[in-house]
């Protein structure tokens, strides 16, 4: 391992601490808001907050651990060929299919707040969009 892959792996680490604590921090929080406000919702969203924010944590400390591609070198019959090297991200070109999914989501959520008539036009929306986008980014330039 070089000296930038050690100071992205211990960013990585440095990253999930700050996430399991935020999650630990939401975690204390629920159990005071929940014994003191005797409310369901709040006490609800801030345990579904900390859940989420050690999901990310838990995500990015096996991703500091458990790297596959680190270290390996590009193999030089490869740079020649103009192939891209292995720890360069795939990018995807601009898009309008996310926006559409965004779009297809929002209608759904519409549809769970204003009746089940939205919901069926929002998923569709959101499976052609997701759909589109998958075939998209299959082909790389």
């Amino acid at each position: 391992m070089g000296s930038a892959d050690l100071r992205e792996a211990s960013g990585a680490r440095v990253q999930s601490r700050i996430f399991m604590g935020i999650g630990t921090f939401l975690v204390l929080a629920a159990i005071v808001y929940g014994v003191t406000a005797q409310e369901r919702a709040g006490t609800t969203m801030l345990a579904l907050a900390a859940a989420m924010a050690a999901m990310v944590g838990v995500y990015l400390g096996l991703h500091a651990r458990h790297d596959p591609g680190r270290g390996e070198e590009e193999e030089p019959d490869e740079a020649a060929e103009g192939k891209p090297a292995q720890s360069e991200a795939y990018l995807p070109h601009a898009s309008v299919w996310p926006f559409a999914m965004g779009m297809g989501m929002v209608v759904m959520a519409n549809g769970l707040v204003l009746g089940g008539w939205a919901l069926v036009p929002g998923a569709l929306l959101t499976t052609f969009a997701t759909v589109g986008y998958a075939r998209q980014s299959r082909h790389r330039d």
